[in-house]
């Protein structure tokens, strides 16, 4: 009994700010690596033909998952599934299904450039049809904003600085109402959208060039996501509870992952994630990194209302 009080003892020294936040945070930044091995892997597994037309089923086993994951009480749960389901219905529903779109129901070609006119830039057409999605995207960024019941932080920020916190009231839910097996599906879906949106537009050469403009925009970029995910990074290493803080690293992780795609761009990293089997040590030791981390923070401890108990626990 006195062993196993002092594993736990031990555990929850462990535990502690800035380690809860360091820890989902590299989380984050091999889930988006992972999350195109896997893709690259169904494809090359079943053939893209195959892959396109099974991306149905494969997006609805990740809807099967989130109403699973909905019907726990277990806010640590919730959590790890929203963001599973996340990750196969954005991969499944938006990226191949945009695949199948362009390539075979429209036939469209890649963005083509080089000084023959015949490089791929990088553009293909599913790309080039989520670049056009931009404005859906601001629209369902301004319905957040208006949402008074929200609690993301940036979107809090939006509300207290444009001044509509007194007119939307107070927010109707406390933290038991809330669902966060749905809250970080949508945030998964949300952030994975917007950051993808703003690579596509930094690389388009029809809106920034393909010359110094293109390398002055993506510069900026850098500096915009290395800023703008830092200070998120500052926030996240104060963090305590392993459920909220998966929850802020997704858009701390995928904004600084807006960097690894502009010097991939530039040709200043080697994308081994899209090439396992090149690769496969490397990415052998990355995929056991992962599932480490997954498990540690699953055993991590948790307060009580992380785990569905609400007794003696306030609302918050």
């Amino acid at each position: 009994m006195g062993t196993a009080t002092g594993i736990s003892a031990a555990k929850s020294r462990l535990w502690k700010p800035p380690v809860v936040g360091i820890a989902t945070f590299v989380l984050m930044f091999i889930a988006i690596a992972l999350a195109h091995t896997l893709m690259v892997w169904i494809e090359h597994s079943l053939g893209r033909d195959l892959t396109l037309k099974v991306s149905p089923l494969i997006g609805f086993s990740g809807i099967v998952m989130l109403w699973y994951g909905i019907k726990s009480k277990n806010e640590n749960f919730q959590t790890w599934i929203g963001f599973f389901a996340g990750i196969i219905v954005w991969m499944a529903w938006v990226e191949f299904f945009y695949m199948w779109y362009g390539r075979m129901n429209w036939g469209m070609l890649p963005r083509m450039d080089g000084a023959d006119g015949l490089s791929v830039s990088g553009t293909w057409p599913e790309y080039m049809i989520m670049g056009s999605t931009v404005g859906i995207l601001m629209m369902m960024l301004c319905f957040y904003t208006f949402d008074k019941d929200t609690r993301c932080n940036m979107f809090v920020w939006f509300q207290k600085h444009l001044g509509l916190r007194e007119g939307l009231g107070p927010s109707t839910k406390t933290a038991r109402d809330r669902n966060y097996a749905i809250i970080t599906f949508m945030e998964v879906f949300f952030v994975t959208w917007f950051c993808y949106s703003w690579n596509l537009l930094c690389f388009d050469p029809g809106l920034v060039g393909s010359d110094t403009a293109f390398k002055a925009v993506n510069l900026a970029s850098i500096f915009v996501a290395t800023i703008w995910s830092g200070f998120c990074f500052t926030r996240l290493i104060r963090y305590k509870r392993t459920s909220t803080a998966l929850r802020y690293a997704i858009p701390v992780g995928n904004i600084f992952w807006v960097n690894v795609e502009v010097m991939s761009k530039f040709g200043l990293l080697t994308e081994i994630w899209v090439d396992p089997w090149t690769y496969t040590t490397e990415m052998a030791v990355v995929f056991a990194a992962f599932v480490g981390l997954i498990f540690a923070l699953w055993m991590a401890p948790k307060k009580e209302a992380e785990v569905g108990n609400w007794k003696n626990q306030g609302a918050g």
